[in-house]
């Protein structure tokens, strides 16, 4: 896996509490920093995911969509 360097991690919510918000976000990158992605070495400006989820929807199943999106979007364009 090459190098992945992520400058900034934004994060719109609704619905959620900030702390619920703050550990969404730490989730997320702690999952994109263990991931496997055989991406190449091109550079993104931005890659966005959308994610709905029903109340009481469990933060690490939120984490891991947005993740495996993020990663699908990477292996893509490699």
């Amino acid at each position: 896996m090459r190098d992945l360097t992520i400058d900034r991690l934004s994060l719109r919510l609704s619905g959620m509490r900030e702390g619920e918000g703050q550990r969404l976000a730490r989730m997320i990158a702690e999952g994109l920093a263990g991931a496997t992605v055989d991406a190449g070495t091109k550079n993104f400006r931005s890659m966005q995911s959308n994610a709905t989820a029903k109340t009481g929807t469990n933060l690490q199943a939120i984490s891991n969509g947005v993740v495996a999106d993020l990663i699908r979007q990477l292996e893509r364009s490699a």
